[in-house]
């Protein structure tokens, strides 16, 4: 506080942006309650959805206090540069996905300058492609739990700013470090919740199988709908479907095709990654979600599934699909997916 017992202006920036909305209150649990009342993992603290709200808080007040208009706190992984969070006002879109090494903010990120007034006039930017539209930038990184970047608080306009204090690098500088905070404490948070949820997922298994059924494959879903939503981390989905299950249970009867499904599915569990999760979906159909993988990379890592099913003497069409945050949900992705691997059954049949 000051002499005259105001805030400073940064600290009142903060409290204006960073206070979170009130919550309804409930009753405190009676003592017996603490020790008789299991705790579900969807009760447990879930750090995803407060790192959203806090980074879209940022955000919109940066565009309300400050001259740039676009803001958006975006996610680096696996290559690309993902916008996460946003104020868009024409520039910056949810979902916008582009290569890093494209972007302003992997300059700013190697120690260019964090506040640019004018990119067509800065030695750092002036060559870049993007600065015949993008005058005015601020970036500043954010890191996650373990220290390591995650991606980057940053700013757009298309019109140079009017000096070096017409942004308070300062508090945007400080927002980021805040924003750096609450994703350590976000992500902290949803370990244990996550790992109990996963766990729950992975128990559901199909009897015939082994693998992972219906039920486990939703709470998968829902688990990455969660991430992608909130930190975008780079999620696919793949289905694929067995060709000729029908003629061989008309054929050779349906213990035949039980045996045909087992060994789809052994075959498919030996070829998953580390990132992968596999599922039966239901009758011939088993689904892939992937995680981690850069766009460049989806094409050859699903081939694989279809590529050693057929070197075991198993006919399959696959179709996958990426998640987008903010504009390809997971189950999205899935439908996408299922209408591709259609695409590709009914070419299959043709040729």
């Amino acid at each position: 506080m000051t002499a005259t017992g105001r805030s400073s202006p940064i600290r009142q920036a903060i409290r204006s942006a960073w206070s979170p909305e009130p919550r309804p209150t409930s009753a405190a649990p009676r003592p017996s309650d603490r020790h008789t009342c299991a705790v579900s993992p969807r009760e447990m603290a879930n750090g995803a959805d407060m790192f959203s709200a806090a980074a879209q808080r940022v955000v919109d007040y940066l565009n309300a206090h400050t001259p740039i208009p676009d803001w958006s706190v975006s996610r680096v992984a696996a290559g690309e540069q993902v916008h996460l969070h946003v104020h868009d006002q024409g520039l910056l879109s949810l979902g916008r996905r582009v290569p890093w090494d494209d972007t302003f903010c992997i300059r700013m990120s190697n120690g260019a300058s964090r506040i640019v007034l004018d990119a067509q006039a800065d030695a750092d930017y002036a060559d870049h492609p993007d600065a015949q539209v993008v005058r005015a930038y601020v970036g500043f990184p954010i890191t996650d739990d373990e220290g390591h970047a995650f991606g980057t608080l940053c700013g757009v306009g298309t019109e140079p700013l009017a000096g070096i204090d017409a942004v308070d690098a300062d508090l945007v500088a400080l927002m980021g470090d805040l924003l750096s905070s609450q994703l350590a404490m976000s992500r902290i948070a949803d370990r244990e919740r996550r790992s109990a949820e996963i766990a729950l997922a992975l128990s559901e298994t199909d009897a015939l199988t082994g693998l992972v059924n219906r039920r486990g494959w939703d709470l998968l879903v829902d688990d990455a709908e969660e991430r992608v939503s909130a930190y975008g981390d780079p999620v696919a989905v793949a289905v694929i479907d067995l060709d000729g299950l029908k003629l061989v249970n008309d054929v050779e009867g349906h213990a035949a095709g039980d045996e045909l499904l087992r060994r789809a599915a052994e075959v498919l569990t030996a070829t998953a990654g580390h990132g992968d999760r596999v599922a039966r979906y239901g009758g011939d159909e088993f689904v892939v979600l992937a995680n981690n993988l850069p766009m460049s990379r989806l094409q050859p890592h699903f081939d694989r599934f279809v590529t050693a099913l057929a070197d075991a003497g198993i006919r399959a069409s696959m179709g996958y699909a990426p998640t987008a945050a903010g504009v390809v949900s997971v189950a999205e992705a899935f439908t996408r997916a299922d209408a591709e691997m259609y695409v590709s059954k009914l070419d299959g049949r043709a040729s």
